[in-house]
């Protein structure tokens, strides 16, 4: 089912929703704080911009930090934005993050329309929109979301691709690989859709084989190769070199030298991981599917358990759009669902942050979820059914709205009951991974030192960051600056990670708390000058391992 052809009331209230939250992203988007990958993207979408404007002769980009092996799309976008945009260029980066993030959301809900229809997408948006995981992101994490929303619109193509077999339109094939592009165009692991694509017209032409001959079967597919296949890869490879400057270098090499370096990467980190730190280059097989299902939502973790026991009969069911008696989207649903967590399980590649870089398997889970939450309306047909049926969804609701509202602007650090909440994960899983707090906390302690500006003092005070001192310095107001060394600190802002926190001694005056969990901390050392000088300098090194080649600001900032 087309979306256009989407009963008028479902489709309405979906669009209204879609606009009250570019209401809610302009008016809270200025309160998310600067990750430590931040200015990173910052410098790298500078270099961009250059590229392009020299029409490919300052090549700076080519070898800045690593970032040259992704592409530069959003980057660019945001360099390019920053030359008009009246709103500081971190604050710029945020609005254009969030919008991504609900283009994601309306990739989302197309593509639950497309499977289930208008009720189904209405359910998979809102859910998708209350996963505090997402919806954290959304403001500031210019990497991980900007892939996950292109390959969800890449989903879509993919899926109504599905629907028009055996002879799919060019328009759809056109747009298929102009997604596909985006999507590699950002990062190259975004070829994982044509492992999508390809599972599911396999198991299309398998029942094809089954009811038509293996010959014919055989036959159309090939031609269904040459006619949409080929045609998507062709525009998807001419796309991503467009949007990544690295590749256009070398266009039959260096994207598989990126895939080849990604996939063996040498990230060596502690994480702290059911309250035990493990190594990034060593983790669990269970990593990733613990770390996703203790951040997702109660409700959309109760309407995943029931998606066998409901849906079953109703996913398989023979449309006018199905081959066989499998409907190729849900083969394509299934697969960007479980194929992740599976090449995870056997290979173990690295990843770290509480597996951010897997942010592109939540709106298919929201999909998921979606569909099964219309499936529990449809089928409750009694009065009473339906009732607790209502109740139960809008209960769920309503409470993760109330914890979303209340982990504002951190949403992000979230995790459900399964682990005792955020308060339950303190010890046990990461919190505040990329300095996000330290907006909070700056704030909190300039009121702190104006208080005291107000009793006649006046001076500039020296602040000393854990990790990334951009994320914090970035608030200061003229009064604070950062520290040259240990000795001159008047104060220490730092998140608890891996007790970071615990490196320098001081009067702790401000905890960042959500849920009673802390998140970041600021010590007031001067008292520790006056009376105890040769504490000044650092206790105890905590495990904090920060990108190599670090920005200038940052390099006295870090604790190591």
């Amino acid at each position: 089912m087309h979306v256009d052809s989407a009963p008028l009331p479902w489709r309405q209230i979906a669009l209204a929703g879609l606009g009250l939250m570019i209401v809610v992203i302009l008016t809270t988007f200025r309160d998310y704080g600067i990750t430590w990958d931040a200015h990173y993207h910052m410098a790298n979408g500078e270099h961009v911009l250059a590229y392009y404007a020299s029409f490919f002769a300052d090549k700076s980009v080519l070898t800045y930090h690593n970032l040259y092996l992704y592409g530069g799309l959003f980057d660019g976008i945001v360099a390019l934005a920053n030359v008009v945009s009246p709103l500081g260029p971190y604050e710029t980066s945020h609005l254009l993050n969030a919008i991504v993030g609900l283009i994601g959301v309306a990739g989302c809900w197309k593509l639950a329309n497309i499977l289930a229809g208008p009720r189904a997408a209405f359910f998979a948006a809102v859910l998708l929109l209350l996963m505090p995981t997402w919806y954290g992101h959304m403001f500031n994490n210019p990497k991980d979301i900007p892939f996950a929303a292109a390959m969800t619109w890449t989903l879509y193509y993919i899926a109504r691709l599905g629907d028009e077999l055996p002879s799919p339109r060019w328009g759809v094939v056109a747009k298929l690989g102009v997604a596909a592009g985006l999507t590699m165009g950002m990062r190259v692991g975004g070829v994982l859709v044509f492992v999508y694509l390809t599972m599911m017209l396999a198991s299309a032409l398998f029942l094809h084989a089954r009811s038509a001959g293996a010959a014919l079967a055989l036959r159309d597919g090939l031609r269904l190769g040459a006619r949409a296949v080929l045609p998507a890869a062709l525009i998807a490879y001419a796309v991503m070199l467009a949007c990544w400057p690295w590749a256009q270098q070398d266009p039959l090499r260096n994207p598989f030298n990126a895939l080849r370096l990604f996939s063996h990467i040498k990230w060596d980190i502690n994480v702290l991981y059911e309250g035990r730190l493990v190594n990034s280059l060593s983790l669990p097989a269970d990593f990733l599917p613990v770390s996703i299902a203790v951040q997702l939502p109660e409700i959309v973790l109760i309407l995943l358990l029931l998606a066998i026991p409901v849906s079953f009969g109703a996913l398989m069911v023979r449309r006018a759009t199905t081959i066989g008696w499998i409907r190729p989207g849900y083969v394509l649903l299934f697969t960007a669902i479980a194929f992740p967590f599976v090449h995870f399980v056997i290979l173990r590649p690295v990843t770290y942050d509480c597996a951010r870089h897997f942010l592109f398997i939540l709106p298919s889970l929201a999909v998921a979820a979606g569909i099964v939450a219309d499936r529990l309306v449809e089928h409750a047909r009694a009065p009473l059914a339906r009732g607790a049926v209502a109740t139960g969804l809008a209960a769920g609701i309503g409470a993760q709205v109330a914890t979303m509202v209340s982990l504002h602007p951190h949403e992000y650090v979230y995790y459900n009951e399964l682990v005792g909440g955020v308060k339950g994960a303190e010890d046990k899983f990461e919190l505040d991974y990329w300095g996000n707090s330290y907006a909070e906390a700056v704030r909190e302690l300039t009121q702190y030192l104006e208080r005291e500006r107000g009793k006649g003092r006046f001076k500039i005070y020296r602040v000393a960051v854990c990790s990334s001192g951009i994320s914090a310095s970035y608030f200061f107001p003229p009064f604070l600056k950062m520290a040259r060394n240990d000795d001159e600190a008047d104060f220490y802002v730092s998140v608890t990670r891996l007790n970071c926190d615990d490196a320098y001694e001081g009067d702790e005056i401000i905890a960042v708390e959500r849920e009673g969990a802390i998140l970041s901390v600021v010590k007031d050392r001067r008292r520790l000058r006056e009376e105890h000088p040769e504490r000044m300098r650092v206790a105890q090194p905590p495990d904090v391992r920060v990108h190599p080649g670090a920005h200038p600001e940052e390099q006295h900032s870090m604790v190591r």
